[in-house]
């Protein structure tokens, strides 16, 4: 007779419900349940938000990845000061010259002041290149080092975070909002140190001249801190705007790229053409509303420069003619205005730049400021490789921002070399139970172990290491054959490559391939018939050689022939491991050594294929309806 949930035998009786000990612990929900509710209760993580941060902040965190490289940081600083420099020693000197020239006479300079123009434009020139190089390299190297880091704190995420967000936005962070930052570093970072010298060595050279003039033309040219600060913080928001919108096209584009057979099948080009758009308007709306606020400084820098000449002209004009002022420091005064208009003018359209860099500075470190939920044990262990058992202590499990337990008190044993079958209606917890086995998900109440020790207590490296998981639509990398198999195992042999192949019954098709394994199999192994994909993700297992086995639906999508030969090919992969096996087919299950049967959450049924298969239970009804064949019937094709 099969076992029930009052049975003891691997399964643990079900308590009731005021029996059940549940204690608290962190899950990855924002909503606690509350704490009338019979359920485990749920501890939020938080998170910082970069968005949260202020200009500053941000600032000094971009910073941060500048400090490695702060021997180059330094060479550049070095050049710039003599870059920027140069055009306050031209103003100087051209307004000395027209003095010592014109007004006191001294012809013999006519043939050097120009000399002397002409080697203080070279020396700037090569500083200038200098400059460029070193910034522009510190520029370009730290935001590879952001890149990496951004993608290796995406690789770190559990399941739950990419189950939870669009692949187009992830994508539009790691390749827009990078390159965003990269043009405002690599690019504004080496003009703004430059034009910053440059103002400075032009505005001691106004002073030089005349300190009232200075007080006045400064003042003036003050004025325009506050309209870069204002619109400088709507550019940021629009800016952000934009790259959101940028993450929705990459969405759209990308779901309608994989899903090109699908958007054929049902006449969607149409409606996928109309969502494309609306999102790309979305994106031109907020760029043009960006450059109209970046356009608008343009303009209102211009007005107040020229208030600054105008007002200087006016006064100088008055000194010069009273001989309160010679008509060299006028030249080189006038001059120095001149040029100096241009560094605030660049600093303005650098700020433009820069806004959108903080905006999109802010939604990457969103990502790397985020607290993984699965977290590893301060002393992690190794976990041996060695045949493994797996307990399920009184887990729950309920996914974030519900309140519906998908796992209810459950309680299995496993013994090192057993077959263990999941079975039940889809959405019944099978995927989700055998998810919190390499910790894909982290439980909301209880405990799993393997071979006696909490599965959290295992470096995540080391449980993964021991586990082989096969799926229904197993993901294939474009490129080779050779290398998706490869990937089981990354240090493995050619021959042994081969070997898994042949175990997994896949070696003869790939040598009939073009160029046999070296073929490409193109994106999610498109060029392959779909036993050919299983049968290649099988070998991957094959190469991986892990004592724990989980198959997820692994033949729930073939036909009749490519079922019997990835069969086999699972027949050899079983042998000898622990094998947790979620189908829906007789002949996927019935060898089986246990077979739990869930319904919403619970095991509702437990026992051989026979055991269960006599009693007219959930099991019975379900091999009913998938077969249309009486219990007789089906014992005997058994």
């Amino acid at each position: 007779m099969p076992n029930t949930t009052e049975s003891k035998l691997n399964i643990e009786p079900k308590p009731a419900a005021e029996d059940i000990s549940v204690p608290e612990i962190a899950n990855v929900s924002q909503n606690p349940l509350e704490a009338a509710e019979a359920k485990p209760a749920v501890v939020p993580v938080k998170n910082v938000k970069a968005g949260e941060e202020s200009q500053t902040q941000i600032y000094i965190r971009l910073i941060k990845y500048v400090k490695p490289y702060w021997v180059m940081f330094v060479l550049g600083l070095i050049a710039a000061v003599p870059s920027g420099a140069m055009d306050g020693a031209i103003a100087w000197l051209a307004g000395q010259g027209l003095q010592k020239i014109i007004v006191e006479k001294h012809e013999n300079l006519i043939y050097f002041v120009p000399l002397a123009v002409l080697v203080i434009a070279t020396s700037q020139g090569i500083f200038r290149f200098l400059e460029s190089y070193c910034i522009r390299f510190v520029g370009a190297a730290a935001i590879r080092d952001l890149r990496n880091e951004l993608f290796s704190k995406l690789e770190k995420q559990p399941l739950l975070y990419f189950q939870s967000q669009s692949s187009g936005v992830l994508i539009g962070r790691m390749i827009n909002d990078i390159g965003v930052i990269e043009n405002a570093i690599s690019q504004t970072f080496q003009s703004m140190i430059s034009r910053m010298i440059t103002l400075t060595s032009l505005a001691v050279v106004i002073i030089m001249q005349s300190f009232w003039l200075a007080i006045i033309a400064l003042s003036i040219l003050s004025c325009i801190v506050l309209p870069v600060g204002i619109l400088g913080r709507k550019i940021r928001k629009s800016s952000r705007n934009s790259q959101e919108a940028i993450g929705d096209l990459v969405s759209v584009l990308s779901e309608s790229i994989q899903g090109a057979k699908i958007v054929q099948s049902f006449n969607l080009e149409g409606f996928q053409t109309e969502k494309f758009a609306k999102n790309n308007q979305s994106f031109f709306d907020n760029t043009v509303k960006a450059a109209r606020q970046e356009a608008m400084l343009s303009p209102i820098l211009a007005f107040i420069g020229a208030s600054g000449i105008a007002a200087v002209m006016w006064v100088a004009g008055y000194q010069v003619i009273h001989h309160h002022m010679t008509l060299g420091s006028l030249t080189s005064f006038v001059i120095a205005l001149l040029l100096i208009y241009s560094p605030i003018k660049n600093i303005g359209r650098i700020n433009g730049v820069i806004q959108p860099a903080l905006a999109a500075a802010s939604r990457v470190f969103e990502i790397l400021d985020r607290v993984p939920e699965i977290v590893e044990s301060p002393q992690p262990k190794e976990l041996k490789r060695i045949p493994h058992q797996i307990n399920f202590d009184k887990v729950f499990f309920q996914y974030p921002n519900t309140n519906q337990m998908v796992l209810n008190n459950i309680d299995i044993a496993i013994p090192p070399g057993q077959m263990v079958a999941l079975v039940g209606l889809s959405g019944s917890g099978k995927s989700t139970l055998a998810n919190l086995v390499p910790r894909f998900f982290d439980i909301t109440a209880g405990a799993i172990s393997i071979d006696g020790i909490n599965i959290k207590d295992y470096s995540l490296a080391s449980l993964r290491s021991q586990i082989a998981v096969v799926t229904q639509d197993n993901f294939l990398f474009n490129t080779s054959v050779e290398e998706n198999i490869l990937l089981g195992r990354t240090d493995a042999t050619k021959e042994e490559i081969y070997q898994a192949a042949r175990e997994a019954y896949c070696h003869d098709f790939i040598l009939d391939l073009p160029q046999g394994y070296d073929t490409q199999i193109g994106e999610r192994g498109v060029r392959l018939s779909g036993g050919q994909q299983q049968r290649l993700a099988i070998a991957r297992a094959f190469l991986k050689n892990a004592p724990i086995l989980i198959l997820d639906e692994a033949t729930s999508s073939l036909d009749n022939e490519s079922e019997k030969m990835v069969q086999a090919a699972l027949n050899n992969l079983m042998q000898g491991r622990t094998v947790v096996v979620i189908a829906h087919r007789l002949s996927t299950v019935r060898h089986a050594n246990r077979i739990l049967v869930l319904q919403d959450g619970d095991i509702v049924e437990s026992g051989t294929h026979d055991e269960l298969l006599v009693h007219d239970g959930v099991y019975n009804r379900l091999i009913k309806a998938q077969f249309e064949k009486t219990p007789g019937e089906l014992t005997a094709e058994a």
